[in-house]
């Protein structure tokens, strides 16, 4: 997979040595030099120094052929040019960074495949450890803060243990996934939840913490 990454702060330079080491073709554009040429030293990536709002930079990063695209800078306006660079360059995926929930809806307009808003995820996971306490974990706000993607880990004294997925029922949430051990499932109505499991689920607020309530066991 060919990969732009607008942004080469801390964030963009984990998720570089991440997919580079995953085999993955990288190339993170910087605007600042001293921070591109820091990336370049020490990660097995290119690193073209230029801005990522500008076409001929990003045509410099090979945005022509790219599979995906993710602006990641802290700067919004920089983050909403790429993508539109990306979107008219005929780029597969697009990925961005929403430094402002103000800004979330023009990120919607334009077709971006996923707005991370960086202020309602933070918040979300520092409510979650505050009201929901531990083992419950905020992954992801989607939807301008509609929805809800959480982790919670199946506390030993939960009513949802042992029982199938059919059985809760839940309302207004979707259970994806289940991590049991090393072992990843993609649950159906006949998985059974066990103590122990992380289960991660998306949902309106409301329903995604009644529901993390009970599979703790609160």
């Amino acid at each position: 997979m060919y990969v732009i990454i607008v942004g080469g702060g801390k964030t963009g330079s984990i998720l570089a040595e991440r997919l580079s080491g995953r085999g993955h073709n990288v190339v993170v554009v910087e605007k600042d030099e001293r921070r591109a040429h820091e990336i370049a030293s020490k990660l097995n990536v290119l690193v073209i120094n230029g801005n990522g709002a500008e076409l001929d930079v990003l045509k410099d990063a090979g945005v022509d052929k790219a599979d995906v695209l993710l602006a990641l800078t802290d700067a919004d306006e920089v983050n909403l040019m790429a993508c539109e660079i990306a979107r008219k360059q005929g780029v597969p995926r697009v990925i961005a960074r929403v430094n402002d929930d103000a800004h979330a809806k023009m990120f919607e307009s334009l077709g971006v495949d996923t707005a991370v808003s960086i202020p309602t995820t933070l918040s979300m996971l520092f409510e979650k450890i505050l009201l929901g306490g531990a083992g419950v974990y905020g992954l992801l706000s989607i939807g301008g803060g509609k929805g809800e993607v959480v982790e919670v880990k199946v506390g030993p004294n939960s009513k949802a243990a042992g029982k199938k997925l059919s059985e809760l029922k839940p309302k207004d949430v979707v259970i994806a996934a289940i991590v049991r051990g090393d072992e990843l499932i993609i649950p159906k109505g006949d998985t059974v939840i066990l103590a122990g499991d992380y289960v991660a689920m998306v949902g309106y607020p409301q329903a995604v913490s009644k529901l993390a309530k009970f599979l703790r066991g609160d």
